[in-house]
């Protein structure tokens, strides 16, 4: 009986940790980054398993670029193609559904969440990826099967040359590390 109960009592603290609620969008950051109103203050929040290129010169900016081979300017074209289209994505929205440990962040402090627009029911994390606006991130963990299906729907494309994986194939094989038409190891 205690190992029936084990799982789901871990569902059940799962559930616990993760919020879920509507929030006033305050900004959009960048490709993947958005401010909202949380608490009545600002905080910034991550679309959770995805990254996008960068479009303001930071220290990622300037280790995606050692590590590619790729100039700056390159770099932050790209990550100001992938901002606009977030700014598409959420149109005039002033509110955003957002879900996750609103406690916890990443290494940038900001909290990664998944976004939902209202009356959506597709997240801004997967469009931004399936649009080819942004990659999947192999590691991380939100146990609801999202992590495949972002992993997918990257694959897919990639392979349909969908976003910038049409205007800037070269780029984006740069930038990732992954290829057109191939599937890949996306452990980042």
């Amino acid at each position: 009986m205690v190992y029936l109960l084990a799982p789901i009592l871990l569902l059940h603290a799962a559930a616990l940790s993760a919020d879920t609620g509507s929030y006033s969008l305050l900004q959009i950051e960048d490709g993947d980054t958005l401010v909202i109103e949380l608490g009545s203050k600002p905080a910034r929040v991550q679309l959770l398993g995805i990254d996008a290129p960068e479009d303001i010169a930071n220290p990622k900016l300037i280790k995606d670029a050692e590590r590619t081979g790729i100039s700056q300017d390159l770099l932050l074209d790209l990550g100001r193609q992938a901002t606009r289209h977030l700014q598409l994505l959420i149109g005039s929205a002033a509110a955003v559904k957002v879900e996750g440990d609103l406690k916890s962040t990443d290494k940038y402090g900001r909290v990664p969440v998944v976004v939902t627009l209202p009356g959506e029911k597709i997240s801004l994390n997967s469009s931004m990826v399936q649009q080819g606006y942004a990659i999947a991130l192999g590691s991380f963990s939100i146990g609801n099967g999202d992590q495949s299906e972002l992993l997918r729907l990257e694959e897919q494309a990639r392979n349909n040359q969908t976003g910038l994986w049409q205007s800037n194939p070269e780029l984006m094989q740069a930038w990732s590390g992954r290829s057109i038409g191939t599937r890949h190891d996306l452990q980042n």
